[in-house]
């Protein structure tokens, strides 16, 4: 046995004890820092961070308000490549814009922003940081818009600033985005000029109402009467072009097929306005007749309202591209002839150059290692939990990160050409060939027009008996008040209204068919790591002396690698100083602690006697599928550590949840069989529902297929899950996952675990019966409506009158809907 480290002692902490800066419960093992207790160091440093920058009171205060905060982040380490290429005058020139003064203008994507506190911070940054004017973070698209002084301050010191607090800055590629915003711009200012026309024509439209008259105010009248025709005009022709042009392509289209289906909702959209705008330019023109230009203009501004929501949430679903662009290094470490270094944009690497990878970076290329051995954080890429040892002649791929020790590598692919590349290129490309959402309106649209276009001559001749002015006065009125604008604004306002009241729950829909396809998903597709479990490494079995564990985290605390983390996760606080440690690259290490000599690492590796029990235990970890480590202290075998990914707690009843709903789940994993296989046992998944060492393209090509027969909903949280997420009828990443998953995905969760997702199935749920119950209001009114206006019941101005409380009726049903509750903090 090995003898009891002395150690003074510690402050007892309850286990419920909350931890000072993220709020969840400390474990076995507290942090304890100036009084206070923390459930990890990350917690610590950022709750030091804000400390010493004066922020903490503030900020607690904010987050405290916002009761749908995620986990705050972790403290990160900002990649060295970002950094330095933020301050090169080729990145000021292409990336930034300038503004007046001399600054410039960019947009960052931060990583780990989750609350109203983040928003908070992040904002702080013209009060911190001298040479910052301004900043601005949208919460939903993670994008950090700043203005700042490049003589006066580097951005690489802006995004060293944030990564104290736990955010990771990259850079957005400007190029990528230009087209979207422009276009949601040139919207917004249509849609902010035909409110505009609207105001001014209520206003006029008021003094009619009060008692203003042709007969009794003359000239008065006429010239209000003639203003609203002007303001009129310009809103039709301006703003109301919107709908004419997608009318006309549209009838174009469907004469060509000979096909009423290819007739859009904007055609009967587009025959209410300008029949509407017809007539009552013709009463005023004549002098005889009422007018109705209010209600032509307030329901165009509306229907542009909603197209405009329908853009907003197609450019932040097409930021997908843009976002994962930014995962692999622009600049890369390149090792000349002479052999000295040179830092360089990756895409002036030639085949066959050599790159330098120091640990902590990531790698910049596809390629094979010419020098060193080292461990590769492959889970980015595969999804595989556990470190990949590499040694010369061996291929690495770009967006691996480098663990344990240099490697320099010959370039074989950069850029788009790399596996990652190509992987995103994907992604890039099925959302740009995604067609905007088939509205179930606009898929009736075709049928609409005919419809209303045989009862308009059914209408003319029923009146024609009573004079040709009675029959045109009924034609008119049938067209005006059949116009689809309830019919048309009842989906997208549903949807617009719910993805609000998800994002207040945590849960970010960027795209409105996912609302759609989530109710009929009958396979449900789950990522393992990080999904279904933790997706960071702890330490799940032990065997052996508690002594042996705090020198082997003594040993540990010098490594980045992943396992060195678990290890010294599980040991308890206060472990002694190592000295003398070596590292053994994809195998271990090696030290001094307190005067004994400690190894840990590969059982193969670690040359000490073995006592059978521990030899016994190791072997059974392996057979587990849990990765075995272990620790011998002054030659002989001490410890057995079994590694894994723990289940999530709230797993087993989720897939419960599946199966009672109808649902067939699916574990797809790139992890090796076995640990998947174990995974898969442990939720009680059948043998064939569970598939392990899946690549990415395997994942995308499995899921292609299952959306042949079934609807299908993607869940996962890596980049290797991207292509998947894309491929999938609707796919969804989790909380704490890989930017490229979050913004691949069109829904993606703040918060990590399980329990969003079972939201989202209600939620979208509810979402869809407020869609169903408004068209079937707006169906309801139009057929009614139609019928009084055959039937001769219904004027003109009382059609224009009740075209837009229909309207109303449908906002009324959208905003009332209880489609998402409040999520608890942490859910």
């Amino acid at each position: 046995m090995i003898d009891t480290l002395s150690a003074p002692a510690e402050p007892t902490v309850a286990p419920d004890t909350p931890c000072a800066h993220c709020g969840l419960p400390v474990t076995d093992a507290p942090v304890l820092q100036h009084g206070h207790a923390f459930c990890c160091t990350g917690c610590a440093v950022v709750f030091d961070a804000l400390s010493q920058a004066g922020l903490d009171g503030s900020y607690y205060r904010v987050r405290a308000l916002d009761t749908s905060a995620a986990r705050p982040a972790q403290a990160v380490a900002p990649d060295a490549h970002v950094l330095a290429e933020m301050d090169t005058p080729r990145f000021l020139a292409e990336e930034t814009t300038a503004v007046e003064g001399g600054d410039r203008r960019v947009t960052l994507f931060v990583d780990g922003v989750h609350c109203a506190a983040c928003v908070w911070l992040a904002e702080r940054l013209p009060a911190e940081l001298d040479g910052v004017h301004a900043a601005r973070l949208d919460l939903a698209a993670a994008r950090l818009t700043l203005t700042f002084d490049p003589l006066r301050v580097p951005l690489s010191a802006v995004a060293a600033w944030l990564a104290r607090f736990g955010y990771d800055a990259r850079p957005a590629r400007q190029a990528a985005t230009e087209g979207r915003t422009a276009a949601e711009r040139r919207m917004l200012t249509k849609m902010g000029i035909a409110w505009a026309l609207a105001g001014n024509a209520m206003l006029l439209a008021f003094a009619f109402y009060s008692g203003l008259s042709v007969d009794t105010d003359g000239g008065l009248a006429h010239f209000a009467r003639y203003l609203s025709l002007a303001l009129a005009t310009v809103s039709v022709a301006y703003a109301g072009m919107e709908f004419f042009r997608r009318a006309w392509a549209s009838i174009r289209f469907a004469w060509h097929d000979r096909s009423l289906a290819r007739l859009h909702m904007d055609v009967p959209i587009s025959l209410g306005i300008l029949v509407g705008y017809a007539q009552s330019a013709w009463a005023t023109i004549t002098g005889h007749g009422e007018v109705w230009f209010d209600s032509i203009l307030v329901l165009t501004a509306a229907l542009l309202t909603s197209r405009y929501l329908q853009l907003r949430a197609r450019r932040l679903a097409g930021e997908a591209s843009d976002r994962l662009l930014a995962l692999v290094p622009a600049l890369a470490r390149r090792v000349e002839h002479d052999g000295t270094e040179a830092l360089v944009h990756a895409d002036e690497l030639a085949h066959d150059d050599r790159v330098l990878v120091q640990p902590g970076e990531v790698v910049p290329v596809d390629g094979r290692v010419v020098e060193g051995a080292s461990s590769l954080d492959n889970a980015v890429l595969t999804g595989e939990s556990r470190p990949e040892a590499v040694r010369s002649g061996e291929r690495v791929q770009a967006g691996a990160t480098n663990l344990s020790a240099p490697l320099v590598v010959a370039v074989e692919a950069t850029g788009d050409a790399t596996r990652v590349g190509q992987l995103l290129a994907f992604v890039r490309a099925a959302d740009a060939a995604r067609a905007p959402t088939a509205l179930l309106a606009d898929r009736l649209g075709g049928w609409f027009v005919g419809t209303v276009l045989v009862l308009a001559a059914a209408a003319f001749l029923l009146g024609l008996p009573h004079g040709p002015d009675v029959a045109l006065h009924r034609v008119v009125a049938l067209l005006v008040i059949s116009c689809p604008c309830a019919l048309g604004m009842a989906t997208p306002l549903a949807f617009a209204v719910g993805a609000g009241r998800a994002a207040r729950t945590g849960l970010f829909v960027k795209r409105e068919d996912a609302f759609e396809a989530l109710p009929k998903t009958t396979a449900v597709v789950l990522d393992k790591t990080g999904t279904l479990t933790e997706g960071r490494m702890t330490v799940i079995e032990t065997a052996g002396s508690a002594e042996a564990l705090a020198l082997a985290a003594a040993l540990e605390r010098t490594s980045l690698h992943p396992i060195a983390r678990a290890v010294e996760g599980a040991a308890p606080p206060n472990v002694p100083d190592a000295t003398d440690v070596t590292a053994e690259a994809g195998s271990g290490l090696s030290g001094w602690v307190g005067g004994r000599f400690v190894q840990v690492g590969r059982p193969a590796w670690i040359a000490a006697s073995d006592p059978q029990s521990l030899a016994d235990a190791l072997d059974r970890f392996s057979a587990d599928g849990l990765t075995p480590v272990a620790v011998a202290v002054d030659g002989r075998l001490a410890l057995a550590l079994g590694l894994g990914d723990a289940l999530r707690p709230e797993a087993p009843a989720f897939l419960k949840r599946l199966a009672r709903d109808g649902r067939t789940a699916y574990l797809l994993s790139g992890d090796h069989p076995s640990v998947a296989a174990r995974v898969g046992a442990a939720l009680g998944l059948p043998e064939e529902r569970v598939l392990g060492g899946v690549s990415p393209e395997g994942k995308r090509a499995f899921v292609e297929r299952l959306a042949q027969t079934e609807t299908v909903a993607m869940v996962g949280d890596g980049v290797n899950d991207a292509a998947a997420l894309q491929a999938a009828h609707v796919g969804v990443s989790v909380g704490g996952g890989a930017l490229a998953a979050r913004m691949a995905a069109p829904v993606f969760a703040l918060h990590p675990g399980l329990a969003p997702l079972e939201r989202l199935f209600d939620g979208s749920a509810r979402v869809m019966g407020a869609v169903r119950a408004g068209l079937a209001l707006s169906f309801a009114y139009n057929v009614a409506g139609a019928l009084a206006a055959m039937a001769g019941l219904v004027t003109p101005l009382v059609a224009a009158v009740a075209m837009p409380l229909s309207s109303l009726a449908v906002i009324g049903i959208a905003i009332g809907q209880r489609s998402f509750g409040r999520a608890t903090a942490g859910s």
